[in-house]
């Protein structure tokens, strides 16, 4: 083993010293390298953050959502109704600016302004109803006043009888008798022509009748407006019954305009069978009163052109007998109960 000269000491220090500066700032520059990239990324995702933060404020303020919301279909005839919230802004009037909920009595109360009637009106006339009133109280001369919607109180059509889907269905304004089918799903096959409807501000006594066809382009239905809390019925259509000697006995759906007479309904029973008696064709109507009256059809009268064809109301049975002999014995409650069982058909 080498000995080491004393004098050699202040060099090995030295070198020892250089070493462990060198390992130092080694060390030093490892640990500062990761530092500085992270600290190039912090003031990016700092500046992403704040962005979102002001967009986010920036939507609060305006009341935007960063999705756009769908309006529904009818918002700009809207009506505003007790329980509606509307938010009302006076420009360069703090003070005024708010939300207001609409009471039963569809007022509103405002500060300096009092109470002011907003039910039934739109927004463009909600806000001229608000100018009217700072102006009267002489709070404002020619104030800008701005009403948005922020909650609306829908009510609902009522929609029952002969249509796909009945129930009631919320609307916020009034809406054209063709939409209101629509949205209960159309017209089912036994619907008859002839709507009733009553509206929310007429006693329950007091309805309208529509004649209404299918056909789209009828100007009477377009034109009819259904206001929001009437009620709609869809009356079934009448059915008339044929019975006894013919190709196609049944019951028959009067749609349409909802006449039929005896020449129409034995067509649609695909004629009368050979050993029918045409002469002895007759109609069994129901009166009022819950009796039975015997109307003689005279077939091969109006076949001749000798008169017309005797027009059929709802609920009438057309019994074809088979034989005059027959025929004499058939008693009429004993038609009405075939009558009861028979097959109905849609007219095509």
């Amino acid at each position: 083993m080498a000995k080491i000269s004393p004098k050699s000491f202040p060099v090995i220090i030295k070198r020892t010293r250089s070493l462990a500066w060198a390992l130092l700032l080694l060390l030093g520059a490892s640990a500062f390298l990761p530092a500085q990239l992270g600290s190039a990324a912090t003031p990016q995702s700092a500046a992403q953050q704040l962005q979102q933060a002001t967009q986010g404020q920036a939507g609060m303020r305006s009341g935007v959502s960063a999705t756009p919301g769908i309006a529904p279909e009818d918002l700009a005839d809207l009506k505003l109704a007790p329980g509606s919230m509307v938010d009302i802004h006076v420009f360069e009037e703090p003070d005024l600016d708010g939300s207001y909920r609409l009471d039963n009595h569809g007022q509103i109360s405002m500060p300096l302004a009092g109470t002011i009637h907003l039910e039934s009106l739109t927004l463009p006339e909600a806000a001229a109803a608000v100018i009217a009133k700072l102006e009267t109280e002489e709070i404002l001369k020619a104030p800008h006043v701005v009403v948005n919607i922020n909650e609306y109180s829908a009510r609902n059509i009522v929609v029952i009888g002969e249509v796909s889907a009945p129930g009631r269905y919320p609307v916020l304004a009034p809406r054209r008798l063709m939409d209101v089918l629509a949205m209960s799903g159309g017209q089912t096959q036994l619907a008859g022509n002839e709507i009733v409807i009553h509206r929310s501000n007429q006693p329950a006594q007091v309805t309208e009748v529509i004649h209404y066809g299918r056909d789209v382009n009828d100007p009477t239905a377009l034109n009819v407006t259904i206001n929001p809390g009437d009620s709609v019925l869809v009356k079934r259509a009448g059915i008339v019954y044929v019975i006894g000697a013919v190709n196609r006995p049944g019951g028959f759906v009067m749609q349409e305009a909802g006449n039929l007479n005896v020449a129409q309904v034995l067509a649609l029973a695909f004629g009368t069978a050979p050993e029918a008696a045409i002469d002895s064709i007759r109609v069994i109507r129901k009166l009022p009163d819950g009796s039975l009256s015997e109307i003689p059809a005279q077939y091969n009268k109006f076949r001749k052109g000798e008169a017309s064809p005797l027009a059929l109301e709802a609920e009438d049975v057309v019994y074809v007998p088979s034989s005059k002999l027959k025929s004499a014995f058939i008693q009429s409650k004993t038609v009405l109960s075939s009558a009861a069982s028979a097959t109905v058909y849609r007219v095509p």
